[in-house]
């Protein structure tokens, strides 16, 4: 992606509202992220992957914005809850699909205003629920995955940039953190990072 394109990627970034900062990551930042979240992965006590992003750390440009409690909520889960193994069996509106792979939807996070299924739950605090009555199996695992997110700003504004292959993760806090000490972004536990990345129009 030439740098005319990117620096106006990032000026569209830094007007939404919300944003604090914007910096663009080059490659060898992009994979430590993905070492990072690689690392955070192992060590945690509960199964989760972050695969958003290991496809971002794909595109073609990637760029980190610091954003504060003004930012648009997101409009769908940023977290599930999967069973492992092949979900294509699931029922309607039990799945997602990530990077082509369906995946049956046990549990996710809370979106305010979203309609009730109307099933059985169990609420892990406020954020997260459970659907009990989706498991296969009490003996089949489960894993926490944060799949790639859509980024609505920037697919306004796709045809105009030039871009394609749009979407945006949440970091876990070990590259929130190195992404702040990186780019001078504040500590400030009233702001958060999110990465955005996208394509070029014909890249593979």
């Amino acid at each position: 992606m030439d740098g005319v394109t990117a620096a106006r990627i990032e000026e569209l970034l830094g007007r939404i509202p919300g944003t604090v900062a914007v910096a663009r990551l080059d490659p060898e930042q992009r994979l430590k992220v993905v070492e990072l979240e690689a690392a955070f992965e192992r060590s945690s006590v509960l199964p989760i992957r972050n695969i958003g992003v290991r496809m971002l750390a794909e595109r073609a440009a990637c760029f980190a914005l610091l954003k504060d409690a003004r930012f648009r909520p997101p409009r769908v889960p940023t977290v599930y809850l999967v069973e492992d193994g092949d979900g294509s069996s699931a029922p309607a509106g039990q799945t997602i699909v990530v990077n082509g792979v369906p995946r049956r939807v046990v549990g996710e996070e809370v979106i305010r205003d979203r309609v009730s299924t109307g099933e059985t739950i169990i609420p892990l605090e406020d954020s997260f629920v459970i659907y009990p009555d989706r498991r296969t199996g009490p003996g089949v695992p489960c894993t926490f995955i944060l799949p790639p997110v859509a980024f609505p700003e920037l697919e306004a504004a796709a045809r105009e940039l030039g871009i394609v292959d749009i979407l945006s993760i949440s970091p876990s806090l070990a590259s929130d953190t190195w992404i702040r000490t990186t780019f001078g972004f504040p500590p400030s536990n009233d702001l958060a990072t999110l990465l955005v990345g996208c394509n070029g129009e014909g890249a593979s």
